[in-house]
């Protein structure tokens, strides 16, 4: 119980403490004024505290989660709020995911890598065709959000990828028959992106304290 206890308080002061940073360190470009960063990455730190004090989630793993949920609460405020998601947000982003994954051993670095230059690719692709239906935000945001999900193993890759645009296409539906949007209006798909990376490495890095030879164990 103590020890859960711990888990639970040092995470929330991290999350704390890294949106306080954030705020204040990035306010004038990614425009986080509002409260509500350092709230969520409290009660993100929190969790990832519990998981790492209840043997769910292995240490050398939470790095990784914990910048991929830096990136996607700061990530997903700015969107939503402003609908942009600015370069001193996604530039160091990729840096930061290939760090954390540092922990976990060179392949795992390796897999981030070539992640971010397949999932960036394609995103690249898409904005080239559409720049509409994908902004250049999106197209840098996919390199370290490629990173994060591939780090851990392959797998990860086209589940968080297919998962954000089965997600996207559900939500422009949604906003077309809400009158919400019309034909051709583009909408923040960064929150999407993010949601669906986050929950890809959380299912993945969760299960490699048991297993063993898997290839999403990596």
């Amino acid at each position: 119980m103590e020890t859960h206890l711990l888990g639970l308080l040092t995470g929330g002061a991290a999350g704390v403490a890294a949106g306080m940073s954030t705020r204040y360190g990035l306010g004038r470009c990614a425009r986080l004024s509002a409260p509500g960063c350092p709230a969520a990455l409290a009660v993100g730190g929190a969790g990832l505290g519990l998981l790492v004090a209840g043997g769910l989630l292995g240490v050398r793993w939470l790095p990784l989660l914990a910048v991929l949920g830096w990136l996607a609460v700061a990530g997903t405020i700015t969107d939503l709020a402003h609908r942009r998601l600015p370069n001193a947000l996604t530039l160091p982003a990729l840096p930061l995911v290939l760090l954390a994954a540092v922990p976990a051993g060179g392949p795992a670095v390796l897999r981030g890598a070539a992640g971010a230059l397949l999932l960036g690719g394609a995103y690249a692709a898409v904005h080239l065709v559409s720049p509409v239906a994908m902004g250049a935000g999106d197209v840098k945001l996919a390199g370290p959000v490629g990173a994060a999900v591939a780090a851990p193993g392959w797998a990860g890759l086209p589940v968080a990828a297919g998962l954000a645009v089965l997600v996207s296409g559900v939500v422009a539906v949604l906003a077309l028959l809400s009158g919400r949007a019309h034909r051709g209006s583009g909408l923040p798909h960064g929150p999407v992106l993010l949601g669906a990376a986050l929950s890809a490495v959380l299912l993945a890095v969760t299960g490699t304290v048991t297993c063993s030879g898997a290839v999403i164990c990596g």
